[in-house]
């Protein structure tokens, strides 16, 4: 569907239009669209559905500024070192108010989603088509409305938003009221389930040549999100489960194929929005589409530092280093790696220079993170090439912060300021963690829910929760080894480590609901999500169940930690002396200023004034 969508500018059909007496202007023009001659076939309907589907690029929906801001609000981003900008640094702090633009801007480009499906629900009965591509038309339609209000009733105002079901026709008719979060979320279901019905059996469009388009199984996944979201935990299993049940999907062999080109429409994909860079001159820096070519997304410009990017977002210290001790299953093959020893000057044991230098990285057999933190960071030393270029080589700053690889461009720094990777709206790895998630705080059934969790864990090469929760050593990562040292030497050093740090020592722990809830918000959900989709992780915290501490003890815990980070400018290396650094948390200024009014954005103060129906925040 990337080169099936049919872009067109659908936001002027409903304006007033006023006459004139001079004869010129009584002539039709062929090319004006408007209500009047559009949506007179299936081809207009078509285009109609299509033209909802360009609202989700927009930067304000899942084009650019709301994947930044909303991954700014979680325990995975932080707002970078340069080209901090006000309002990010507003989001990061927890000091959010009404004049905030980037929130302006998630509120106008929402309701513009809005706008444009109450343009197909209200046209689209009335034209002479085929009756089952009218009634998916109509069920998309309804998926994309109520998928709208879902993100701005979880994002506004405690969810008392405006509530659009028609499209104004006039000035006074969009001044609407505010509807209280009952009747919006009533609203929700019902459009998700008018857009299940309707899209019944329609399970993809492969057949067609139009995947992206929406499907049962994105209907019913978002309508399982949104159960459980409003706790309603017997709902939201049961949703989830018919999505499990149907067998479309399963997760990808490689997680990182959820994260790239060439992995869209992988069978772990239920619904992800399109972005391309074939037209694209300089990104989406605004909302343009179509014959004004901005389909690519900000990502990589908006994440990366060099190469073009401007690196508004860093990792949190927290996240990076969640993923750097993710305990790793030795006995999977998966994680069995070929040993190999590489000398200062590149060359591989073996070679022609053999024994001329000695030993500068020693590669082990095992590997040594977890593949689903492969696939989302890089560090100073890792192994790995960030935009074709070593981590020991370039990006000196990693070795105090790790940068974010999930959907960049890494493998070719042309593209690092454009991006045409889809953004994964919702995968199956989602749904499987939700619904253990709903299943243990509706029943606490462990044994159903663990094998939904492990199935996740084991593709990323991790041990089992049972495994984990019995009790793990976790020596620290070394990030840095040094060619003046030996393998014993470096032996010791990872063991007085673990010996005064006694953090890298997971202990034992019961396995039961509450303990496998708080790893799921804690560490499962944040280190396979991080970074994706509008709000996963953000949605997360806010909504974490009183059992295991609300958002507001998890800020405050966060708050308090400090960060110990290897330097790599100390030589000879001295444990815990000079080559050890104290970071400062991450999360100090939101912990102070983080409160419950902060759980949701407060209503635009340019709404406010243009609507005075809204009353004030």
């Amino acid at each position: 569907m990337k080169n099936r969508i049919v872009f067109i500018a659908l936001l002027s059909i409903v304006a007033t239009f006023f006459g004139c007496d001079d004869d010129f202007l009584e002539v039709e023009n062929p090319n004006d669209l408007n209500a009047d001659n559009f949506w007179l076939s299936q081809a207009d309907a078509e285009a109609g559905i299509y033209a909802v589907y360009s609202s989700l690029q927009f930067a304000g929906v899942m084009g650019a500024n709301a994947t930044v801001n909303y991954a700014l609000r979680s325990e995975a981003g932080k707002v970078g070192n340069v080209n901090r900008g006000a309002t990010r640094v507003q989001v990061d702090d927890a000091l959010v108010d009404a004049t905030n633009g980037d929130v302006q801007r998630q509120w106008d480009d929402t309701y513009q989603v809005i706008f444009r499906a109450n343009q197909v629900l209200e046209n689209v009965p009335d034209i002479d088509m085929d009756e089952t591509a009218k009634r998916e038309i109509l069920g998309e339609a309804r998926f994309m409305r109520g998928l709208a209000f879902f993100w701005l009733a979880t994002t506004f105002n405690e969810g008392n938003i405006v509530l659009p079901i028609v499209a104004a026709t006039n000035l006074e008719e969009s001044r609407k009221e505010l509807s209280d979060r009952a009747t919006v979320y009533a609203q929700i279901f019902e459009d998700l389930t008018i857009a299940q019905e309707n899209l019944e059996g329609r399970l993809n469009w492969d057949a067609e040549g139009l995947q992206g388009r929406a499907t049962w199984g994105a209907v019913t996944s978002i309508l399982g999100k949104v159960h459980l979201y409003e706790e309603n935990f017997a709902e939201a299993k049961r949703e989830f489960k018919k999505v499990i049940d149907s067998g479309e999907y399963s997760l990808a062999p490689n997680i990182v194929d959820n994260f790239t080109e060439e992995g869209e429409f992988n069978p772990e994909s239920i619904f992800e929005v399109q972005f391309s860079i074939n037209l694209v001159n300089d990104g989406n820096f605004g909302n343009g589409e179509g014959e004004n070519p901005n389909e690519s997304t900000l990502r990589p410009v908006l994440y990366a530092r060099g190469n073009g990017g401007f690196g508004f977002m860093f990792t949190t210290h927290f996240i990076s280093g969640l993923y750097r001790n993710e305990v790793v299953n030795p006995n999977l093959p998966i994680n069995i790696v070929n040993p190999q020893i590489i000398y200062e000057d590149g060359y591989e044991f073996g070679g022609d220079d053999e024994g001329e230098n000695e030993p500068f990285i020693e590669v082990l057999p095992i590997r040594r993170t977890s593949l689903r933190s492969q696939a989302s960071i890089v560090y100073q030393d890792d192994g790995q090439l960030f935009y074709q270029t070593s981590t020991r080589e370039a990006y000196i700053p990693l070795n105090s912060r790790a940068y974010i690889k999930k959907f960049m461009n890494t493998d070719d720094p042309s593209e690092a300021r454009n991006s045409g990777i889809n953004e994964r709206v919702i995968r199956y790895a989602d749904v499987m963690l939700m619904y253990a998630e709903a299943v243990l705080r509706d029943t606490g059934d462990i044994a159903e829910a663990l094998p939904y969790i492990n199935q996740v864990r084991e593709r990323s090469g991790l041990v089992t929760l049972e495994t984990l929760f019995a009790g793990v050593d976790v020596p620290p990562i070394i990030e840095n080894t040094f060619p003046d040292i030996t393998e014993a030497e470096s032996d010791a050093i990872v063991t007085q480590l673990a010996t005064d740090n006694p953090q890298f020592l997971i202990p034992p722990q019961d396995l039961n609901a509450t303990n496998i809830l708080r790893h799921l918000f804690n560490k499962e959900r944040p280190a396979e999500f991080a970074w994706e989709g509008r709000a996963i992780t953000w949605n997360d915290l806010r909504r974490r169940p009183a059992s295991i501490g609300t958002a507001i003890d998890r800020i405050q815990e966060l708050g308090d930690y400090t960060y110990g980070v290897v330097s790599v400018n100390v030589e000879p290396f001295e444990l815990n002396d000079d080559a050890i650094e104290t970071a400062l948390g991450d999360f100090v200024n939101r912990k102070n200023n983080f409160n419950q009014d902060d759980f949701f954005y407060p209503i635009p103060a340019s709404e406010i004034l243009l609507n005075p129906s809204l009353g004030g925040n």
